[in-house]
This record gives C-alpha cells, structure tokens and sequence, in this order.
C-alpha cells in the first residue's frame, strides 16, 4: 500500500487507524505486506509495525512522486498495489497494470480544500482533485461508507460494481447500557478548520442552559487553537469550554459515557468514524448533515441537522436537555449501532476475498 502517512506519524488520524488494521490483519492472515509512506522528524526509513513493513521517502508533497517509483520498479514483486488517495494521489494509472491496482479512498476532500490551504492554493486543489480522479477511472477501489462511493461513481466515473464498501468499525467493546449522564458535551477530532469546533462554541453560546459544558478534545494547529480560544473569550464562555488537548481513551471514553451527545460539524467525512466511538459509550450525536456523517449517524442514534448552522445544533442541544426519555432511547439504540460495527476482522476478511477476486 502506498499512503502519505502510517500509524506512528505524529499528525496521524483516523485514516491512519484504518490504515493500520487492514494491514495488520491482511498480514495476520498469512499475507506479505509493506507499507510505503513518507518521512517525518526522526523516523527510520525502515521500520516493522504490527506484522507489517515499513518503507519511508519523502515528505508529504514528494513521497507520491518516490511511492509511484517505488511500485513500479518493484511490481512483480507484488500481486496488488494499493494506491490510497488522502488528498494527494499517487497516480498508480500511469505506470501499473490494471489487474494489480486497487485504489483506497476514505473520502474526497472537494470542500475541504478552501478550509485547510489559502487561495489561490486552495482553488488548484480543489481543481486537480476533479482531474486526477478521471485518471482511475478503469480502477477497483474500496472505500468506508456509501456517501464516498456515491463520490467515485459521480467524480471518478468508477463503475459501482467495481467499488467494495467496507464500513468503519471500532476496535473496543462497546458498553451494555448507557450511563448517568452529566450537564456536558463533547467535542472529539483534531483542531483544524474543517472539523469547524468554532461551531459547537457559538452553538453553546446560544442555548438556554448557561450552566452547561463543552469539553473539546484532541491536539492540533496551534493558530487555529488560538483562534478558538479568542472565540471563546468573546462569547464570554471561556469557563464553559474546555480544551483537553490529546488524552488517552481511556479518559477520552468516560468523557463521552457523561456527555449528553457529541457534536460533529466536520465540512466533509469518509464515515466519521468517532460518532460510532460515541455510540460504543451509550451516547448520541448531533451532526451536520454531509458525507460521511449521513452514514455513521442515523434518525434512531441521533439527530442531522436540517441545515448546517450553530442555530440548528444548538435547537438539538436545548431538545436533549429538555428530554431525557429521548435522550436514554437514543443512547440505548446508538449502543445497538456501534455493537453491529465492532467487528474489524470480518472487514478484514471481506477485504482479502474482494482481494483474491
């Protein structure tokens, strides 16, 4: 597989995870497997992780360019390459046979792109992504939610049948029955501007309940940190928010059995794979309505918004505080949900069989 990240890289994130359990487990089951991907301060440029070899070269805008190289030269040493597109493409369609490469896409980043680079960088992005996607075309792919193959049929022109959907599971128990909750909600992900936390801070400013809490959770760009603070001082809420920074799971998970709900606000996901995490620890999620989020959180576990808007999260917010009954319905059918999407090996499994095919 060549991605532009692994598991030990400081700014890792969910695709990361993702990444790593499918080879973790494809090497489990008796299979060779390297990992090609990019370089970062005091890395090895060779390494083992979880059953599983690891080649570094490059930075984040070059190792596709030494990834591609890399297959090629080494193609019949391989019987699948797996190109996984995470902004950047390794553009396996130029240089590999079609039998042998497969295309992994968590998401498309289309919106994403004006959040998280300056114009005019943000526009070629945006305007390269629609062009390097007619490259894999004639390419299987799998991908974690309908909403990112729905993507590769529209911007792509991938035939349907071609495209494997593997949907994002959790990789802990989830709990039997939900918890005594406490006056709070969270807010888990890395601080950049297309999780958008900026929108959960106003939305606490707005609802009626000035006691209430918002723990927001993860590491990530200082600026941007700055940025929410400075918010939250202006709104007069700066001991109502709370930046946890990076914690274990651990802590993270008793955070969210308390929390009433968790909030997403993401401009775009490939399955938003922490509402399913919320839903382990019997609690609900308020989400805009996008890709991604339309598939991991459903009317039964929580509540999409009509409209993408602090004014509509904060209407969840107020109906949560004022109905428990609801609430504890939800919690008990998000816990059902995230049980039915516990179980990494058989994704695994189904993987290595589309492999095989």
């Amino acid at each position: 597989m060549l991605a532009w990240r692994d598991i030990k890289h400081p700014a890792k994130g969910g695709a990361e995870i993702v990444t790593d359990v499918y080879l973790n487990g494809l090497a489990k089951l008796g299979h060779d497997v390297t990992l090609f991907t990019s370089r970062y301060k005091d890395s090895k440029e060779q390494d083992k992780i979880n059953n599983y070899k690891v080649i570094r070269k490059g930075n984040k805008l070059t190792v596709s360019l030494h990834g591609l190289l890399y297959a090629k030269k080494h193609e019949k040493d391989y019987d699948i390459i797996i190109d996984q597109v995470n902004t950047l493409p390794f553009f396996t369609p130029l240089l590999i046979k079609k039998e042998k490469r497969v295309l992994f896409s968590h998401q498309l980043c289309k919106n994403i792109w004006p959040y998280e680079m300056m114009f005019p960088f943000s526009y070629v992005g945006y305007a390269i992504e629609s062009i390097y996607l007619k490259f894999y075309r004639n390419t299987r792919a799998f991908t974690v939610s309908n909403s990112s193959k729905q993507d590769l049929v529209k911007y792509a022109n991938i035939n349907p049948k071609n495209i494997l959907v593997l949907d994002n599971q959790i990789n802990f128990q989830p709990i039997n029955h939900p918890k005594e909750k406490e006056n709070h909600f969270v807010f888990c992900g890395r601080l950049t501007a297309s999780k958008r936390q900026e929108e959960a801070i106003k939305a606490l400013s707005i609802i009626k309940d000035k006691n209430t809490k918002l723990y927001i959770i993860g590491p990530g760009n200082e600026k941007y940190k700055n940025q929410l603070k400075e918010l939250t001082n202006k709104l007069n809420l700066s001991k109502r928010v709370i930046f946890t920074g990076s914690i274990s799971n651990q802590e993270r998970n008793k955070l969210m059995q308390k929390a009433l709900a968790i909030i997403v606000t993401s401009v775009r996901e490939g399955w938003g794979l922490i509402v399913t995490e919320a839903n382990a620890n019997g609690t609900i999620a308020i989400t805009y309505n996008i890709e991604g989020l339309r598939d991991a959180n459903t009317s039964k576990t929580g509540f999409i918004t009509k409209e993408n808007t602090p004014e509509e999260i904060a209407k969840y917010m107020d109906l949560i505080l004022n109905n428990k009954e609801l609430t504890i319905k939800k919690s008990k059918e998000a816990i059902k949900f995230a049980k039915a999407h516990s179980n990494w090996n058989n994704q695994v499994r189904r993987l290595e069989q589309w492999l095989r095919r």
